[in-house]
């Protein structure tokens, strides 16, 4: 007895639907349940502000998305339907999974070079300084004490060893 072609090629058609989906990610007809994380949010007739608002939506309120465009969610919030823009939900892009995302890692976010040396080098004199020189009003009395502060070196060691730390 001859087995249908669909039965023979199944585990090839789950490899390919389960590829479809990490790359496209949920589509317009796919349930999805956001959540408001931006106060002062409207909810607009039609995916742009220039019409006139159904209603305002608190911020932790769950919306079902309807469908997406552009950088607008249609959605159904408590039997109203209507448009929210995208920032509403900073979640909604962060949570997508999708294959070129898993295999070459997220979107690069520019840093600052203050940020780079705090990471890179901790605080150095010449960040603390230029710190200063920004925040007159700043207090640093505290901080100078803390960097004033000594430990001996055996005391050290033993605190070292007997929290079972790695140095």
């Amino acid at each position: 007895m001859r087995r249908p072609a669909f039965s023979k090629n199944f585990g090839a058609w789950c490899v390919i639907l389960g590829l479809a989906v990490l790359l496209f990610g949920a589509g317009p007809g796919w349930a999805e349940t956001l959540k408001v994380a931006q106060p002062n949010q409207q909810l607009y007739p039609s995916p742009d502000f220039a019409g006139t608002p159904i209603g305002p939506v608190p911020v932790d309120a769950a919306v079902n998305v309807i469908q997406q465009q552009g950088d607008w969610f249609k959605v159904d919030y408590q039997g109203k339907e209507g448009w929210l823009p995208k920032i509403a939900f900073p979640q909604a892009e962060s949570s997508k999974l999708s294959l070129p995302g898993l295999l070459f890692g997220g979107p690069v976010k520019e840093t600052k070079s203050d940020e780079v040396a705090l990471a890179g080098k901790g605080f150095t004199p010449e960040v603390e300084s230029n710190y200063r020189q920004k925040h007159p009003e700043m207090k640093f009395a505290q901080v100078d004490q803390i960097e004033g502060l000594r430990v001996e070196s055996g005391k050290l060691q033993t605190f070292i060893k007997e929290g079972g730390l790695n140095p």
